[in-house]
């Protein structure tokens, strides 16, 4: 890569700065300290609470705060990042603020940076630290849960770092003790300009399939695999008589990202194959996803159906599948697009209303508030719960919505749109 910077959640892309260093609580040794100084095998078990799509985020505290939420993204290039709003809030001093482009999407957005932080992650405790800060709250509302920050790369290249995404658990090793004894598929890992990166191979209906050097992203949000605008367009991706849908509903920094919604035939790594999955392909012009340094992405929903092992010492990334692998890739089959507002961020709100969809069909528009959601209060779900509702065919659920001050009850029936 060149001087292209990711880090994506929801496709989500930060310029990364700076590198970080780690003391360590309760006896578990330093991030610091060299591997050959710790005879440690496991350093430390991390809870983490992991979303139905593979987000994953962890309890954060920042100069003693109240535990705060940060998503664990190995695309982030930077050790930490913060929320403006967040930042603010804990009375954090910004300086060198700046604008940056290669973010999602065209347009620029604005770092900061803050310094002389104690940044708490489990038995971790990180002094004098310091964080990028940028605005996260589009990226919140997305996700619908609060994002008050991410941490970044250190963790993967300082540690073996082994996520559990069905036992809702990161874990720890020493990079010189570690020994895989598991039956997981191992694949060469290469990091790049504070990048991870492994070899994939992707096959779509009609044409022969196509190898690249894939970014892996667990800070993808809601992606399977993204392939860059350079990539699909020179190898004529998707094929022009096959089945796509227009999505605009994810927005990074650069603001709102187009992508075609298609499905392969076929998606591999190592030996490990992955039939039907859905594929986002990039219509960006500018960004990081019109990048012709990579070939495209791969994000949590992909990644969650592993228990996946960073061991960037050997340098090489262990796929084992767990319960979660045998699950049908499925994409929203309601035409619905939401967001989440207010407080508590359980105000949704009508975002995207796909052509020819059950949403359509029923009159839903953008800006559309859900007040109920088959006679319970929208109050009471997750933003969460009710995506992975729209995803599950040949339900009908009874939707009342608030317009302005107009107020309607409408029906869908959901089905499958790709």
């Amino acid at each position: 890569m060149k001087t292209t910077r990711l880090a994506l959640g929801s496709v989500l892309v930060v310029l990364a700065l700076g590198p970080g260093i780690f003391r360590q609580q309760q006896q578990v040794p330093s991030l610091a300290t060299s591997p050959a100084q710790s005879s440690f095998k496991n350093l430390l078990t991390i809870p983490a609470d992991v979303t139905s799509y593979g987000g994953i985020f962890l309890r954060v505290r920042v100069n003693n705060s109240e535990p705060m939420w940060f998503a664990l993204d190995s695309g982030a290039s930077s050790p930490f990042f913060i929320d403006t709003r967040r930042a603010r809030e804990l009375g954090l001093k910004l300086h060198g603020r700046v604008s940056r482009g290669g973010g999602a999407g065209p347009a620029v957005y604005e770092v900061a940076k803050t310094s002389g932080l104690t940044i708490s992650l489990g038995g971790l405790n990180s002094e004098g630290q310091t964080a990028d800060v940028i605005s996260l709250g589009s990226i919140e509302a997305q996700v619908g849960r609060p994002l008050d920050g991410i941490v970044g790369l250190d963790l993967f290249t300082r540690y073996v770092v082994e996520i559990d995404y069905f036992g809702n658990e990161i874990r720890l090793h020493d990079p010189k003790t570690y020994n895989y004894s598991g039956a997981g598929e191992s694949i060469s890992l290469t990091l790049r300009h504070g990048h991870f990166f492994v070899p994939a191979k992707i096959e779509m209906p009609g044409r022969p399939p196509h190898e690249g050097q894939f970014l892996v992203d667990t800070g993808g949000f809601m992606v399977t695999a993204v392939l860059t605008t350079p990539f699909s367009q020179s190898n004529n991706l998707p094929a022009s008589n096959q089945k796509t849908i227009l999505d605009k509903s994810l927005s990074g920094l650069g603001g709102e990202t187009r992508l075609l919604i298609s499905r392969a035939t076929s998606f591999t790594l190592g030996n490990l194959s992955i039939r039907a999955p859905l594929i986002y392909v990039s219509q960006d012009t500018g960004g990081a996803l019109a990048s012709s340094d990579y070939e495209g992405l791969i994000g949590s929903e992909i990644l969650r159906r592993f228990t996946v092992v960073f061991d960037y010492a050997r340098g090489r990334l262990i796929l084992e599948p767990n319960a979660h692998d045998a699950e049908p890739v499925e994409y929203d089959m309601s035409g619905l697009s939401l967001r989440a507002y207010g407080d508590d961020l359980r105000t949704f709100r009508v975002y995207q209303v796909l052509d020819n969809s059950p949403a359509a069909e029923a009159g839903l528009r953008v800006g559309d508030v859900l007040t109920t959601i088959d006679g319970v209060p929208a109050s009471r779900f997750t933003l969460d719960c009710v995506i992975q509702m729209m995803k599950e065919p040949g339900r009908e659920h009874r939707l009342s919505i608030k317009r302005g001050s107009w107020a309607n009850a409408v029906k869908i029936k959901t089905r499958r749109l790709i």
